[in-house]
Formats: C-alpha cells, sequence, structure tokens
C-alpha cells in the first residue's frame, strides 16, 4: 500500500474528484482525503502504474490547485475496500494548509445559468468543483459542506448524482445546488415589502428599477454592493450625496469585455486580470468622457475602475441591465462592508431604493480586489488585497521559521488587515479597513476571533505597530499570556517586500525605499519618506526626507494648504490662500512646532496645492492621485520631453532637500511653467535622489514600499531610469500601502536582529 501527502491548496478546488478519477482510469484501488496538511491519497496495485499515478498528479491537477510539497511512502496500513472512493475527512483534523480565496464564476456555470433549457436557468448561486465562494463561507475547517454556510442546504436528489457520480462537474463540489434545494432570493423596496421572490422576476424587475435610475443594495457573494446605472449622472450623483462620498470614484460594472472595450481601453494583461478567476475591479483608461457619466463615476479622473460579472448575481444584473452600472462596496463612508439582511437594511436604508437579499450567510464579508497595471511598464500593482486573492499567504509554505510559535501580527491602523502564523502556514488576511470607525474596529476583533476559531489557536507570541495610539494596539488586552513585541512601522514595511522577494540572504546590501504618509519614527519626527539598508539581517535607517513642522494633526492630511504652508516655510506666496486669522494662527504653529515629518505623503499633497489641487482631501491620497494624473498627462503628451532634477548638483547622503525642492517647485510655479511639467520634474527629482542614495551606500538591489507605490508614473520612471544600474523589487503579491504592515511584521520578528 502507497501512501502519497500532498500539501498546498487542494481543498475546495476539485482535487479529491481529480485524484478519484486519476485512479480509477488507472485501475488502482484505494481512497482520497482531507487532512490538516492538505490531501492524503492511499492507493494499492502494480507499481509501474502508481509511479505513472504519481508523476501524474502535479501534470494534470486541477488548475485552482497549487502543490507544494508531495511525499509518498510504504504503509503498512490494509485497504480493504473493493475500487478507488473519496472519503470524508475527519472532523478532529487541525488546519495546516492554505486557505482557499473565492474564486470567480467559471464559464460552464455562466453558461448553465442563461440557458433555457438548463435546471439551473436563472440560478444565480450555480458554482462547480472550479468556480463559487470558498472563504467567505468557510466555517472551519478541513473544506467539506457540513464546514461551510452550505451546511444549510441539503442536496436535493439530483445535486446528490452530481455530487457521487466519478467524473461529474460538480462530483464533490461542497458549494453546489441548484433552485430545488438551493439559495432562497427576494427583492424589497426600502420601506421593506417585497417586490419580487423568485429568481426570473427577481432579475428582472432589479434590472428594470436600475435603468429607471434606482439605486439598489445587492447582497453578492462576499457581501453587499451598491448599484446603480454608470450612464445616468443624475443616478450617480444621487448615490455619491446618499453615501456621502463627494469625489472618491467609483468602480463600474460591465458586462462583458465586448461592452468594456467599448468604453474604456484595455490591454491583454488588464483583460487577463480580469477573467482570471480572482476577478479584481482593474483600473483602466477612459475612451471617451461623454459616453459614460465618467464626470460623476470618477470625477477629475480620467480612468474608471472596471469589473466583470464575477458572481451569477451579477452576471444574471449585468445582461438584463444592458449597460454598465456603477458597483461600489455597500457601505457608508469609513464603515465596514454590509454581509446581512438586518445590518444592511439598518445601515443602507438612507442611501438604496432597492434590497436583494438571499439566504446564504457570510462568514467573511470581502471588499473586491483592486488592481493597476503601469502605463510603459505594465507594472501590476495591488492597490487593495481583498476577495479572490485574500487568505493567500503571500509566501510560500513552510516559510522559514514557521511552525515552532504561535503568532498574532495586529497591522496599521489605516488600511488594517492582520497576518496569523498557527502552524506551518501564515495567513494574511483581506483587507479590514480604518480603525478609526467604531464598526470597523469590531470588524477586525471579529477576524481575529474567526482565525482563532477556523485554526484553533491560541497566540503565544503578538507583534504590533510601534505607535502608541494606535487602535490596533487595543487588541493586544485580548491576551495577556502572550509576549507582544514592537515592530517600527516603516521597518515593518522593509521587512515585507523583503520577504516577498526572499532577499534575507542576499549577498548584496539592500536600500529599502520606504514612502508614505505618517507612521511612528521617534519622539521628535512622524516618519514617512526613509531610506533603510538592510544587511545581514540588520536594518539601519540611512537617509530620509528633511523634516518639516507636523502641525493641526489630522487636519494637516485633510488640508493640502497646511503641507504646502509648512513645506514652504510659510511662504509669502501662500497667504493670498488663507483667510488672516489663518495665515496668523498656522503661521505660528509652524514656527513653535517642536514635532516634525518625513512625509513622503504630505509632501505630494504639498506639491499638489502649489499646481492647482487647491480642495480639502475627501480621500485619502487624493491630492496624490491629482498630481499624478497631472504629470503622466504631460508625459503621455510630450513623451522626449528632456526632465530635469530639481535637486541636481546635490548629493545627498542621506537627507533629501525638502525646502530647497519646494521653493524651485513654487518658483517654476510663480513663473508659469505649466503644472504637468513641474509634477512631472517633481516625480523624476525623487528617481534621482533614491539614485543617487542608492550610490551613496554602495547598494545594487532597491525595494520598494509605502503607499507611495501605488503611483504608476513613480513606478514607471523608477524602472525607466534606474533598472540598468540597480536590480528592482516591487511589491508583487501584495499592496504597497498599510495593508503589508502585518505581513511585514512577521517577517521583522523572523529575520531581523532585535
Amino acid at each position: 500500500m502507497m501512501e502519497i501527502c500532498i500539501a498546498g491548496r487542494v481543498q475546495g478546488v476539485g482535487f479529491r474528484p481529480f485524484i478519484d478519477q486519476l485512479a480509477r482510469q488507472l485501475g488502482l484501488a484505494g481512497g482520497v482525503w482531507n487532512d490538516g496538511t492538505g490531501v492524503t491519497i492511499r492507493v494499492k496495485g502494480n507499481g509501474e502504474v502508481i509511479e505513472e499515478f504519481i508523476r501524474r498528479i502535479p501534470l494534470e491537477k486541477p488548475p485552482m490547485a497549487e502543490i507544494t510539497a508531495l511525499h509518498s511512502h510504504q504503509t503498512p496500513d490494509e485497504w480493504t475496500a473493493e475500487g478507488f472512493r473519496i472519503v470524508q475527512a475527519p472532523a478532529t483534523v487541525r488546519v495546516d494548509t492554505p486557505l482557499t480565496p473565492d474564486f470567480a464564476l467559471c464559464e460552464s456555470c455562466a453558461a448553465e445559468i442563461v440557458d433555457k433549457t438548463n435546471r439551473r436557468y436563472f440560478y444565480p448561486f450555480t458554482a462547480c468543483t472550479q468556480c463559487g465562494p470558498r472563504y467567505a463561507i468557510t466555517q472551519r475547517f478541513p473544506f467539506e459542506r457540513e464546514n461551510t454556510s452550505m451546511a444549510d442546504y441539503a442536496l436535493c436528489p439530483d445535486c446528490l448524482a452530481e455530487y457521487t457520480t466519478p467524473g461529474d462537474r460538480r462530483q464533490h463540489a461542497q458549494t453546489s445546488t441548484c433552485p430545488a434545494c438551493g439559495i432562497a432570493i427576494v427583492l424589497k423596496d426600502k420601506r421593506g415589502k417585497v417586490v419580487a421572490g423568485d429568481y426570473e422576476p427577481v432579475f428582472s424587475l432589479l434590472a428594470l428599477k436600475l435603468r429607471e435610475g434606482a439605486i439598489a443594495a445587492v447582497k453578492n457573494t462576499a457581501g453587499y454592493l451598491l448599484l446603480c446605472d454608470a450612464t445616468n449622472p443624475a443616478a450617480v450623483q444621487r448615490l455619491r450625496d446618499r453615501k456621502h462620498r463627494p469625489t472618491k470614484p467609483f468602480a463600474v460594472l460591465f458586462n462583458d469585455l465586448r461592452q468594456l472595450g467599448a468604453y474604456l481601453h484595455i490591454r491583454p494583461m488588464e483583460a487577463e486580470a480580469l477573467r482570471s478567476p480572482a476577478a479584481p475591479i482593474v483600473v483602466l483608461p477612459v475612451k471617451d468622457k461623454r459616453d459614460l457619466a465618467t464626470y460623476a463615476v470618477a470625477p477629475g479622473m480620467d480612468t474608471i475602475g472596471a469589473m466583470l460579472p464575477y458572481s451569477g448575481i451579477l452576471l444574471l444584473i449585468a445582461q438584463l441591465a444592458q449597460r454598465p452600472l456603477v458597483a461600489t462596496s455597500g457601505n457608508l463612508h469609513g464603515a465596514p462592508l454590509c454581509a446581512d439582511e438586518a445590518e444592511a437594511e439598518r445601515q443602507l436604508r438612507p442611501v438604496a431604493d432597492y434590497f436583494l437579499h438571499h439566504s446564504l450567510t457570510i462568514q467573511h464579508p470581502q471588499d473586491d480586489s483592486v488592481v493597476r497595471f503601469s502605463r510603459e511598464t505594465a507594472t501590476r500593482i495591488i492597490l487593495r488585497r481583498a476577495r479572490g486573492m485574500a487568505p493567500d499567504s503571500p509566501i510560500p509554505y513552510g516559510m522559514a521559521g514557521l511552525g515552532g510559535q504561535k503568532i498574532l501580527c495586529l497591522g496599521s491602523d489605516l488600511k488594517n488587515t492582520i497576518t496569523i502564523v498557527p502552524n506551518h502556514c501564515c495567513y494574511t488576511s483581506e483587507y479590514i479597513g480604518d480603525l478609526g470607525h467604531y464598526d470597523t474596529y469590531r470588524r477586525y476583533l471579529n477576524t481575529i476571533d474567526s482565525y482563532q476559531h477556523i485554526m484553533d489557536f491560541q497566540p503565544e507570541v503578538v507583534l504590533c505597530d510601534k505607535h502608541p495610539l494606535f487602535e490596533s494596539r487595543q487588541a493586544i488586552h485580548q491576551f495577556p499570556e502572550a509576549r507582544i513585541i514592537e515592530i517600527p512601522h516603516h521597518e515593518a514595511h522593509f521587512a515585507a517586500v523583503l520577504q516577498e522577494h526572499d532577499l534575507w540572504d542576499s549577498a548584496d546590501r539592500v536600500l529599502g525605499v520606504i514612502w508614505d504618509g505618517i507612521g511612528f519614527g521617534d519622539p521628535h519626527t512622524m516618519w514617512g519618506g526613509e531610506f533603510f539598508t538592510y544587511s545581514a539581517h540588520l536594518i539601519k535607517r540611512v537617509g530620509h526626507l528633511q523634516a518639516y513642522p507636523w502641525i493641526l494633526g489630522d487636519r494637516m492630511a485633510q488640508y493640502p494648504k497646511i503641507s504646502a504652508l509648512s513645506a514652504s516655510g510659510c511662504s509669502p506666496l501662500l497667504y493670498p490662500h488663507f483667510t488672516a486669522n489663518e495665515w496668523q494662527s498656522y503661521s505660528a504653529a509652524v514656527h513653535a512646532a517642536r514635532l516634525k515629518t518625513t512625509s513622503m505623503g504630505r509632501l505630494f499633497d504639498a506639491v499638489a496645492f502649489v499646481l492647482g489641487f487647491h480642495r480639502p482631501n475627501t480621500f485619502e491620497g487624493e491630492a496624490a492621485l491629482w498630481l499624478e494624473k497631472e504629470a503622466a498627462d504631460f508625459y503621455q503628451e510630450h513623451p522626449h520631453v528632456d526632465l530635469v532634477d530639481y535637486l541636481e548638483g546635490e548629493t545627498p547622503g542621506g537627507v533629501v532637500a525638502v525646502s530647497k525642492l519646494f521653493l524651485t517647485i513654487m518658483e517654476a510655479a510663480r513663473t508659469r511653467v505649466a503644472s504637468g511639467k513641474i509634477a512631472l520634474n517633481f516625480h523624476y527629482t525623487l528617481v534621482c535622489c533614491i539614485g543617487k542614495i542608492a550610490r551613496s551606500h554602495q547598494c545594487r538591489q532597491l525595494a520598494f514600499s509605502g503607499g507611495s507605490f501605488q503611483n504608476a508614473l513613480l513606478v514607471d520612471l523608477i524602472t525607466a531610469h534606474l533598472s540598468e544600474a540597480f536590480s528592482l523589487n516591487f511589491h508583487h503579491s501584495l499592496s504597497p500601502n498599510d495593508e503589508n504592515i502585518s505581513f511585514g511584521q512577521l517577517s521583522h520578528y523572523l529575520h531581523v536582529a532585535s
């Protein structure tokens, strides 16, 4: 009897049916079952046939499966059953395997939903072994039906026949249901009156209401979305007003790539991302702003976050609506995504005209993942890592140091995630959000509790940000027996990208370029524009932006003119933008400030203000996005422009001269140099500073992290001007923003000498 143990993402991906079919094809007897580390197989038969069986497993595995280890050995155990069969996993198994994310609707299931002759016609929860929700409905592991929200739905005879038939596409598909045994759906108006309660009437009426300008709150497979007609400016503006979201761009749902291509420019790698099992939102350029309500959907932008239907619910709505639809998170500003009927009706009644509910319990609500690809080098940048991507581990199974301790990493406050190590895997959660919002903080605590339940673990070590006032640190009190270790914010950023590229044992010194809004640095400085070196398990801060006064707390992040005032040293050129009282009090605060900052985010705000962005930030990074667009548009129109280093002649061994840079920019603006040209040269100057500091510290390897590297133009300029001399390392599995902090805390703890 041969026993074969396979580790990796092999649960919830149709792996056991695949093994069953392959064994039957080769005439082998035995069985296969899920276990704590993946899948175990026992087979008996001809030795050469068993070798052929083992050889073909990694070659023919299901497309969603990922094998990280495969071991085989002889076992003395007997197997008396005839033939080959799939065995139910023991209920007491403790999980030590990657968790499976949700998968987008496959082509076969999509075809069934719109086929009038199919028994699943208009059934929006159609799924198979290769598609459908996984993590969203998981209660515990192994991934068996009774361990998910699908336990509430007993299979009807037809579905049971599919489930038990070898070779059927739904053999052992844990999420399989149909209209006869499946999930109920209902459409209500905002007063709670049921207006339709059967599959086809629900979607037909909802599509009609959307075409008439209504706003709908739709329970999707991972949480609620708010939908309205993206070609109707009044409907989109009404959604903005009701949701209190004045300018932040909305995503748009398109029926298919053909419809999307009529409105947006799309390249092959972007189309591939949209059609991938993760099915993220992809940010794409608009062809003609008159074709969509672009000024309402994405004010001031010429890009739109596009998505394709990744669930049966969205497929039916998009096909029947016959037009692009705004599809944004079903929440109020700052609050977490709604996940159940009562919560949605309580929070979203002031926003939505209609509610589409269903009866499937969502265990793990998730926002949609968002990516963009840079214009010149097509570098993929993850803006938000959530549905379809999380909780996939950012690193391979069996990362060095795992398995010896049970670790919880609490992450940051903005764009929070958590990372846990309960076994030999690490799990980085989906994007949770801003912990300054009470409901988001509750979701954060619930996520920690959920992971503890799924993994059955109690942390021995808790890692947290060094900032003494971060809300994420409050969770420490739940673990009085754990050892608490503080990790510096920007070193965690650096550690995250070092781990992604496996640079801990690099023979070269690595320069870390860590640029973001702010993070705790020392008692007198809020950091945010930092340079570190890493070598031989030591991280050293070797450079930074010249510090400038940090005043007025959060107001400085909200009002770019305050950042401009501080960075300029109260230049009289800015006086017209302040009232007399503001000028007096703010300038006094600048001169008296004891707390300073090296924030790159606030420097971007300051430059944006000088070049024309004269309104408050209504969402994080708004001014920086505007500045990037100004620069990128100018660069596209003048691709051969001679770029100017505003700090030419400066050879910073460590400190970037912010005051000189900013005053040079102000002078260029005063002499009416085009704002786009100044913005482009500002970006280029930052790239030149990176090169100068890297050369001064003799670093060939460069690693980049922090929210500033969501800027696609900056990434392209770095690649264009530094790639020949340096090896460049950008995040590829995680977002560069604070979502990577929890993973960086873990990496720092395991690899950096204390």
